[in-house]
């Protein structure tokens, strides 16, 4: 037993951590089933897309995602895959890891104006919020 924690202690942890990551993302993709369709008035992700590019909603309102697909996504204010700052009036903030079935409900866009939303796991999922006065 003291011979496994003398290999171990050479291993760098990175190599100890990336397997059960890489085996989170991809195990359930290939073994869980179907994904539930996405409600109306949400927006969906399929295999590697928003199933809308763009999306309109009023003052005051919520946005809800729904991952409708078997990956996982990581979801937060940008473009093309890059996660940035919030700009003012977003209420999208930092990354929402999300999982097949797995619902995220923003906070209410309170600032008319065109945002974006992107993935930072893939960066063609790019989808237009433009929020009415």
């Amino acid at each position: 037993m003291a011979r496994l924690g003398s290999i171990l202690s050479r291993v760098p942890r990175i190599l100890l951590v990336v397997p059960p990551i890489l085996a989170g993302i991809f195990v359930p993709a290939v073994f869980v089933g179907s994904p539930k369709p996405a409600p109306p008035n949400t927006v969906g992700m399929s295999f590697m897309d928003f199933t809308l590019d763009s999306v309109t909603i009023h003052r005051g309102q919520y946005l809800t995602f729904v991952d409708s697909s078997k990956n996982i996504h990581d979801i937060g204010p940008g473009q093309n895959g890059l996660i940035t700052t919030p700009v003012r009036g977003e209420p999208v903030r930092g990354f929402h890891l999300m999982q097949m079935n797995e619902v995220y409900r923003t906070g209410p866009w309170l600032t008319p104006g065109t945002f974006h939303v992107t993935c930072g796991l893939h960066p063609e999922m790019n989808l237009t919020v433009l929020v009415l006065p």
